[in-house]
Parts: C-alpha cells; sequence; structure tokens
C-alpha cells in the first residue's frame, strides 16, 4: 500500500515537466496546501517533543493528534 503523497509523488517523478497543466503537481500542491495547518501543528509538536528529550513526553499527545490529521495523507491507502 502507497500512501495518497507517496503516488502523486510518484506520478510527479514521471513526468515533472513544470509546463504541464494540471495534474499530480497541482493535485499535490492542493493537497499540501489544504494540510497547510496539519503540517505546521506537526512541525511545532516534533520540535518540541525533541527539545523535550528527557522525563515525561507532554508533548506526545500533541504530536499523535497531528499525525492522526495527517493520515489521511501520508498513512497507507486502500488500493
Amino acid at each position: 500500500m502507497t500512501s495518497l503523497f507517496d503516488e502523486l509523488s510518484a506520478k510527479l517523478d514521471a513526468d515533472s515537466r513544470l509546463t504541464k497543466r494540471g495534474g499530480p503537481r497541482v493535485d499535490l500542491s492542493l493537497l499540501l496546501f489544504n494540510s497547510r495547518g496539519e503540517l505546521r501543528e506537526l512541525w511545532h509538536a516534533a520540535e518540541a517533543s525533541l527539545a523535550d528529550a528527557t522525563g515525561p513526553r507532554p508533548s506526545s499527545a500533541r504530536l499523535a493528534g497531528a499525525v492522526e490529521a495527517l493520515r489521511p495523507i501520508f498513512g497507507e491507502r486502500a488500493t
């Protein structure tokens, strides 16, 4: 199984012409644009988790929430 992100990236790798209208480049752009808040939260959660390398990890719930929000994009897809 591959993720939607992986599938679009593979299509883009196969044909990455900048002059081509539409297709995987636009799909990937929209996908990431529409998830920009979740991607930013994932970054901040991961950064906080790394900064707190000792003891209990209070940022684990935040990181888990960001990962779950992005699972439809980066998680495995049923084909």
